[in-house]
């Protein structure tokens, strides 16, 4: 086994949290076919209300986020632990935010037993972790099994939401966003 600090092992640090940030980035722009790449065929995936393989997972994600008008998870601490050349152990926490939009009642009942107005937008914010199994195969670092650990969230009910000044750029939860426009023009 190579060192926790060599180059190779460096290398292998850098594959692993790009997997975990290709994650995030994929989730919260709803790029629902860059998904399977980052997990291995038969990864498995425990999020709480869902369970199961990764094509349940992503129709379970399309499903729940038809009403999610705004997501961004931002990944902090990243310890990785490996158990030997080609498998690690991921701790990864996140700080995350979701607006679910009026009248989300039914994804939201996955996360609380709280009702809220028809009316009102309702942002979730959460304290989690994603405990991660990676492993290499063929030289590829993708995730074996992931498990959600929602450490702390809160609901909070926003009846009036701002509007965006003119002429802002606003994010968008789809291959239209601005970072994607951005890859195409450099061929990316």
């Amino acid at each position: 086994m190579s060192t926790e600090y060599s180059p190779s092992r460096m290398a292998d640090r850098m594959a692993i949290q790009d997997l975990v940030y290709r994650w995030c980035r994929a989730a919260d722009r709803l790029d629902f076919d860059a998904m399977p790449a980052l997990f291995h065929p038969d990864a498995y995936d425990d999020h709480g209300p869902y369970r199961g393989d990764i094509p349940g997972l992503i129709e379970w994600m399309r499903e729940r986020h038809k009403v999610i008008t705004f997501s961004m998870h931002q990944m902090t601490n990243l310890l990785i632990e490996f158990a030997d050349d080609d498998n690690a152990l991921v701790e990864s926490y996140m700080a995350m935010v979701q607006r679910y939009a009026p009248g989300a009642g039914q994804s939201l009942s996955q996360l609380t037993d709280v009702r809220f107005s028809d009316g009102s937008c309702v942002d979730l914010h959460s304290r989690s972790r994603y405990i991660d199994r990676v492993q290499r195969r063929n030289g590829e670092w993708r995730v074996l099994r992931r498990t959600l650990v929602q450490d702390w969230k809160q609901l909070v009910e926003i009846p009036n939401v701002p509007a965006n000044r003119p002429g802002a750029l606003v994010g968008r939860r789809d291959l239209d966003d601005f970072i994607f426009a951005e890859r195409r023009s450099m061929g990316i």
